[in-house]
């Protein structure tokens, strides 16, 4: 299987997968099947929004911040800012629906006092954000979906924003139901001290890589070594801090570039290098052409 190099935004991966509607880029609902998804295999991609993809039929093979998960039929992944995770196979019979929810409307609606707060910390209560639902429970949410979808087509009504904030609270009300009605998770299924350090950092790397290149930012923020943070980085997911970083640090470029308003020397400052000189070599050993080279083969 082909390993994508690059590390993909939770925005990236679903562009042009599906049939979508035409609504605003803080909430999206896509349709996804196999052969929508199945160019996206073997790419890891991380996580700026909340995310939540139902299982509709069929099966597929995951790995959610590195460690591999089976899903199929009334599965409800939940993916929150500062996952990471990547498709690994695809069932040809696979059909789901996901819901993107943006930070910064989740940051609105902690605001407002939503309900996400109480799933947020409801999937916390598991080790790996993944639910299995009775086909009613899946049904259920699926229906909430649905009618998700049909409220944010209709941006032209007087109360729009109300109208998808409430949508999107009866969705978080039966979810957050389900949640709380799950048996507990067993004591002994705990996530470890490292697990739990391993999260955190990743959390901490979504929210500060423009800006923080450093391992010894991380690790004073978690207050232990970096040698401390670059094993435990290195044994759970193979990688290292650097490499993790760098990889945001691409992804991002490749987005700013595609942004005719932006200078290349903006985009350097807004990542925070040095000089323009830097982020162009950074650029063109990640990608092989220089920054300017790359917004011209994109932007045509």
């Amino acid at each position: 299987m082909k390993e994508d190099s690059a590390i993909k935004t939770d925005a990236e991966l679903f562009q042009g997968a599906s049939e979508t509607t035409e609504e605003p880029s803080n909430v999206k609902i896509m349709q996804l099947t196999a052969a929508a998804l199945h160019q996206h295999v073997g790419t890891r991609v991380y996580l700026r929004s909340s995310m939540f993809i139902l299982v509709l039929n069929g099966t597929a093979a995951l790995e959610i911040n590195f460690k591999a998960h089976d899903v199929g039929q009334n599965n409800i992944i939940l993916l929150s800012f500062g996952h990471f995770f990547k498709i690994l196979e695809v069932s040809p019979d696979f059909k789901g629906v996901v819901l993107y929810v943006s930070q910064e409307y989740v940051e609105a609606m902690f605001s407002s006092e939503m309900v996400y707060k109480r799933v947020k910390y409801g999937v916390k209560m598991h080790k790996t954000p993944l639910l299995q639902l009775s086909p009613q429970q899946s049904e259920l949410l699926a229906q909430r979906i649905a009618f998700l979808q049909e409220v944010v087509t209709v941006q032209r009504h007087l109360y729009y924003q109300e109208m998808v904030l409430n949508a999107l609270h009866i969705f978080f009300l039966e979810l957050s139901n389900i949640i709380e009605q799950a048996e507990q998770p067993d004591p002994t299924a705990k996530p470890s001290r490292d697990e739990l350090y391993f999260q955190r950092f990743l959390e901490l790397l979504v929210l500060h890589y423009k800006t923080q290149h450093h391992v010894e930012f991380y690790a004073e923020k978690l207050h232990i070594t970096p040698h401390y943070l670059t094993q435990i980085v290195k044994r759970l997911c193979g990688q290292t801090v650097a490499d993790l970083l760098f990889q945001l640090l691409f992804s991002e470029a490749k987005l700013l570039l595609q942004q005719p308003g932006l200078t290349i020397q903006q985009i350097a400052q807004e990542l925070n290098f040095s000089d323009q000189s830097a982020f162009g070599k950074f650029f063109k050993r990640n990608s092989g052409v220089s920054p300017k080279e790359f917004r011209n083969r994109v932007m045509g």
